[in-house]
């Protein structure tokens, strides 16, 4: 019983030391390199960008840092 207990154990941790990498970069999001002072500011870059409001559904994000600033995250494959 006791092997029983420790295999499950040892396996349980196997299988999330492996799967918390996957997960992790599985978003997808890069940092282009740019920031900006606003939300707005990023969000209507990005729309510039790509050219005007059907740019929007392009997945991206606006994240903001412990700086005080809004990085542009895209997403890529």
């Amino acid at each position: 019983m006791k092997k029983l207990v420790l295999a499950a154990l040892l396996g349980f941790g196997l299988l999330t030391a492996t799967a918390g990498p996957a997960s992790a970069s599985a978003s997808g999001y890069v940092y282009t390199g740019h920031w900006y002072n606003s939300k707005a500011a990023c969000e209507q870059a990005w729309t510039d960008s790509h050219g005007g409001s059907g740019g929007t559904a392009l997945p991206h994000e606006c994240r903001y840092n412990a700086v005080g600033v809004y990085e542009l995250w895209a997403y890529q494959l």
